[in-house]
């Protein structure tokens, strides 16, 4: 199947980009943006250990963006850099480059879309929503390439092919090396002005490779149906609910020794949301169970739900509270972590804002006793230029 997937990845690719290079050539208007944060934390359990160890943390991040945009056409270059440094550990210091270069391409019945993105970051900043590992200064590189289509079948349908690849390497061998690559197939049907079914299947191939350690190859399918509800101008509801099926080759290497584990598993898909946003007020909820491709060589099983709000009280001013809980089902273990961040904006001037939040954080090993807990409070300044 990976084979077979880089063959349609190389034609969609190039059929998308021949489709967006004439688009670019017509008239068009450009827009720049240019910022500059710098922000200072305290974390009281920079480790998230049993033994608490606590650090200053300070960040400056540039960043840019460069926008086209035509009748037919968007394209949306972004780069920055973000630049942190530790008051106690300073092994973990790093300028963290990234940039996206988003591009879109309307034709009468069809909407071209091809992204492109590369960035560096510290393999802990990912620590709670991938394995749950926060003393590694590991550096992750990460490439990805989406294209897609979306046709227009009728007034009604809407036919979505979609191809994603992504590639993260790590400059130590405490991770795998890995690289995930799918195809998918979205339906979607207006039923009438509120309500929309929907149609999802999808094929993918996952691997990883841990030098000397493991290599790891996984297939899997996901196939769902769902919804669309405009239960109001302020208010959409949407759903889900499928299935998936893994099929995996799992090899160790003890010295001499080769070990091969095959293993198959299936289950449930599960996604609910809902987006309310009117005049002052910003709402979202989020629940769902979904595959997760780790930094160990595995595809896992993941429960989530999530929730934010947000109040304008002034043009201003804003306050409001993100709250997020994982639980992820792997083989090798499970972990649990809980993250309640309550925040205040202000706006100082047209171009400079304050941010304040706070961050509480739990996470819960399964092979360890007690759950751990940390604290961090964050201050910073955005500046737009």
């Amino acid at each position: 199947m990976n084979k077979t997937i880089n063959q349609i990845a190389a034609v969609f690719i190039a059929q998308a980009s021949l489709a967006l290079m004439p688009a670019l050539s017509n008239a068009g208007n450009w827009v720049a943006d240019y910022s500059f944060s710098a922000d200072a934390s305290y974390d009281d359990n920079f480790f998230m250990s049993q033994q608490e160890q606590d650090t200053w943390i300070y960040s400056v991040k540039p960043e840019a963006s460069l926008i086209y945009v035509s009748p037919v056409a968007r394209s949306e270059l972004e780069a920055k850099v973000a630049v942190k440094r530790y008051s106690e550990f300073g092994q973990f210091d790093s300028e963290d480059p990234a940039f996206d270069w988003k591009n879109s391409y309307k034709t009468q019945r069809s909407t071209w879309l091809i992204d492109f993105g590369y960035s560096e970051n510290s393999q802990r900043d990912a620590a709670e929503q991938d394995v749950g590992v926060f003393d590694s200064n590991t550096i992750v590189k990460t490439i990805y390439v989406d294209p897609g289509v979306d046709i227009e079948i009728t007034e009604r349908d809407q036919l979505g092919i979609s191809l994603h690849y992504n590639q993260r390497d790590y400059d130590a061998n405490d991770f795998s090396d890995n690289d995930n690559q799918s195809i998918g197939l979205n339906w979607q049907h207006r039923l009438n002005e509120v309500l929309t079914t929907t149609a999802m299947v999808s094929a993918s191939n996952y691997s990883a490779d841990r030098t000397a350690i493991s290599s790891n190859e996984t297939d899997y399918l996901q196939t769902t149906i769902g919804f669309i509800y405009k239960y109001s101008e302020a208010m959409t509801i949407d759903g889900s609910a499928g299935y998936f099926e893994t099929d995996a080759e799992a090899k160790f290497f003890a010295g001499p020794i080769l070990l091969i584990t095959q293993s198959e598993r299936n289950g449930a898909l599960l996604n609910l949301g809902v987006n309310y946003d009117y005049e002052k007020d910003n709402f979202s909820f989020s629940l769902s169970r979904g595959l997760y491709p780790s930094s160990f060589g595995e595809v896992e099983q993941r429960d989530s739900v999530g929730l934010g709000y947000e109040h304008q009280f002034s043009g201003r001013s804003s306050s409001g509270i993100n709250i997020s809980w994982y639980n992820t089902d792997a083989l090798s273990d499970e972990r649990e972590s809980l993250s309640v961040s309550p925040f205040y904006r202000y706006h100082l001037t047209e171009k400079l804002q304050l941010n304040t939040s706070y961050i509480f954080r739990r996470y819960d090993r399964q092979t360890i006793l007690n759950a751990v807990d940390s604290n961090r409070v964050n201050v910073g300044l955005r500046y737009s230029f």
